[in-house]
């Protein structure tokens, strides 16, 4: 009658795990990144650039909000809990970023390039390495942290991927390489010195990404998706370098 009694507790939680009577493949995660994690510098960003949208103070989708420690730290009726410190692998916001859940993934898929995209296993890494080490929340309003964006570290791994067919080595279309940052300040034929360090507003490049630039022959091929426009434009807001 007591093994009876146990399972009567244990199978509703499984059944509800993701919403559908099966619990999520947990071996298909990203591990944990094997370090120790800072909440303000590295996962907060996470939750802001990706969550707060839906889940922030002026929209609660799933009732579920994210912005505030009691908010994140809830326990669903579906799905479990949403954060369970120490646990990562039980914890139903890593199952829904790492898409384990079904329909369910977070951000959830756009039909506008770069608007929702998804976290990568980097991210979903750093994310259960803090639940991991105790999903520690500070008390109090929490830092604005503004992570310094550098060429190398940021810019040019994307122009390699995005750019680097055409504007690169010798036969660089217009004569503008993308391959180190000297070479991007200097600019090309057309485009002299299309970068004002400190001032994307006045800066060529940013047009030419964001596709806004009608002069050339095909903008639309020279943009870029959202976030990469927006992270050209952090690295030359933040001088450039």
């Amino acid at each position: 009658m007591k093994r009876l009694a146990v399972l009567a507790l244990v199978i509703p939680l499984a059944a509800v795990a993701d919403g559908k009577g099966s619990k999520p493949d947990v071996s298909k995660l990203p591990l944990p990144a094997a370090r120790p994690v800072d909440f303000t510098k590295e996962v907060y960003p996470i939750f802001k650039e990706s969550c707060f949208k839906c889940h922030g103070a002026e929209k609660q989708k799933g009732k579920y909000r994210m912005d505030t420690r009691e908010g994140a730290f809830k326990v669903t009726e579906d799905h479990g809990p949403a954060i369970q410190a120490g646990k990562s692998e039980e914890s139903a916001v890593i199952h829904m970023v790492a898409g384990l859940v079904d329909e369910m993934l977070m951000p959830p898929p756009s039909d506008k390039p770069g608007q929702s995209e998804k976290l990568t296993p980097e991210q979903i890494g750093i994310l259960r390495a803090w639940i991991d080490q105790g999903a520690k929340w500070p008390d109090g309003p929490i830092a604005e942290f503004v992570k310094p964006v550098t060429f190398a570290g940021d810019i040019q791994p994307l122009f390699a991927k995005a750019c680097a067919e055409c504007h690169s080595g010798a036969g660089a279309k217009g004569s503008f390489s993308v391959e180190s940052a000297a070479a991007v300040l200097k600019g090309g034929a057309n485009y002299p010195k299309p970068v004002v360090a400190g001032d994307a507003k006045k800066s060529t490049l940013l047009a030419i990404v964001s596709g806004k630039d009608e002069d050339l022959p095909a903008p639309d091929r020279h943009k870029l998706a959202a976030r990469q426009v927006e992270l050209v434009e952090k690295w030359i807001s933040q001088g450039a370098k």
